[in-house]
């Protein structure tokens, strides 16, 4: 026989459950449902015994079961057990929630409080539940990992978001959320841009495409991080391009650093192992630590020179600090003299210019004659086509095509209408079809000096010319 009592707790569970139709009626008077955990901060789990942190945005469902006994509401408050996956919720904090619902019962002076107590339970998961870190163990790690994950790709695809390039609208099964900034683009037009760059070896483009993006600096500069290739491995990319991104990438640090030799093997060339830039072995592991984006690397003072050789780059190198093995074919060999290695008490000179083979030295010839070295990071440069503001394709620091100054971001042009940069003064359009267009013209800089030094020699070589038809 039906009492009071019994409708009473009748209809608020099924008030509860028109309410959150997850409810999950057990019993009479007994239900269960589970309440989802997405904190509004990512939540710091430490993993124990490895000690590594990872922050969780989505944790297992907090499972609340519910038993209304025959004193509920008037005469006593209702049972309340809450438990969770992986166990992941510490025993204190299960407590305290539990207590809450006697408190809320008590505050509520026997009323119905389950809709209340459900609310109070929600509100509290989105500050994961007080908790400022979790520690858990190692055998869980995967598994929680994984739901974060899972969970954060179901409630993405059911969204819809406007495309930042195309601008239209795309749910979000076809689109991807940038990692770091949370930017969001839909993947056809995200896979178009960053195949592009990498395809032109534009690495230092491969990045989001949001123009909010990036750290300002103190000098008005962004800082842009580059994409790591587990990312772009996400996006998805091919394999093949992402390793083709890593190498690039890795290349270009190697070139700009002053510090690194090459094996002498003429036939192998391959640059010296470091723990600087380690070899690449799977792309598939390389996350955000291997991606940001350096500034061109500076030698120390004491390895400076206005004209860098081998006679300044090795001052103070002594013993072991003069090995070096290349990374490609093993060879051990002394860094100042470019020899077999040949242990540590034994005096070695460095290798002078005399000693490039004709190969190379007809390489460096025309490098010093036909390109321009950017005054950040020495890469030479070489302009095709348009005006003397020069951009280095490898650090983005503006320059004079002519002379090899360094000129203002925001102001580059008015380099070219100084009338006391005498060699640069009206002449931004100068050689505007490239140097393979127009032929010489004259040059200031390292290239000037270069250009000068070419002149006399030939003119030395026409006076003795003429001076030994004289003699015949």
């Amino acid at each position: 026989m039906s009492t009071a009592g019994d409708d009473e707790r009748t209809e608020e569970l099924e008030t509860l459950q028109s309410i959150y139709p997850e409810l999950v009626l057990d019993a009479p008077f007994a239900a269960h449902i589970d309440l989802a955990v997405a904190p509004t901060i990512p939540l710091p789990v430490r993993f124990e015994p490895a000690q590594d942190v990872h922050r969780v945005a989505y944790l297992p469902p907090l499972r609340l079961e519910v038993d209304l006994p025959a004193e509920y509401p008037a005469e006593g408050p209702p049972r309340v057990k809450l438990s969770a996956s992986f166990s992941w919720l510490p025993p204190d904090t299960v407590d305290r929630l539990e207590r809450e619902a006697r408190s809320l019962w008590e505050e509520y002076s026997g009323g119905q409080v389950l809709f209340a107590y459900v609310s109070y339970l929600q509100e509290a998961a989105e500050t994961a539940f007080g908790l400022s870190e979790l520690t858990l163990p190692d055998s869980v790690k995967t598994e929680l990992l994984e739901f974060s994950k899972r969970m954060k790709r179901e409630l993405f695809d059911k969204e819809t978001f406007d495309c930042e390039v195309c601008l239209e609208p795309k749910k979000g099964s076809v689109c991807y959320r940038m990692e770091r900034c949370n930017h969001v683009f839909c993947v056809q037009c995200l896979q178009d841009y960053l195949n592009n760059c990498i395809e032109e070896g534009d690495v230092n483009n491969v990045k989001c495409m949001s123009t909010d993006c990036g750290k300002l600096m103190p000098n008005g500069k962004k800082k842009e991080r580059l994409l790591s290739p587990k990312e772009l491995l996400q996006i998805p990319l091919s394999l093949q391009a992402v390793e083709r991104y890593a190498k690039i990438k890795r290349k270009k640090k190697i070139e700009a650093d002053p510090t690194i030799i090459y094996c002498p093997r003429s036939w192998c060339q391959g640059a010296m192992r470091t723990d600087k830039y380690p070899k690449i072995k799977d792309v598939r592991e390389m996350d955000e630590s291997d991606s940001e984006a350096e500034e061109p690397v500076e030698a120390p003072p004491e390895e400076q020179s206005t004209a860098p050789g081998p006679e300044k780059r090795f001052v103070g190198v002594t013993g072991m600090d003069r090995l070096a093995v290349c990374e490609d074919c093993t060879l051990a060999f002394c860094k100042v003299c470019l020899a077999s290695w040949h242990g540590d008490f034994v005096r070695c000179e460095p290798r002078d210019k005399n000693q490039l083979t004709e190969e190379d030295q007809a390489s460096l010839n025309y490098i010093m004659k036909n390109t321009s070295p950017c005054p950040t990071c020495s890469v030479p440069c070489q302009k095709s086509y348009g005006c003397n503001h020069m951009t280095c394709f490898q650090c983005k620091s503006h320059f004079c095509y002519l002379c090899g100054a360094w000129l203002l971001p925001e102001n580059p042009y008015g380099h070219f209408s100084n009338p006391r940069n005498k060699g640069c003064y009206n002449r931004l359009m100068d050689l505007v079809e490239g140097d393979m267009g127009e032929g010489q013209a004259q040059f200031g800089g390292a290239r000037g000096a270069e250009q000068m030094a070419d002149f006399w020699e030939q003119e030395a070589m026409r006076i003795q010319n003429e001076l030994n038809a004289q003699d015949s």
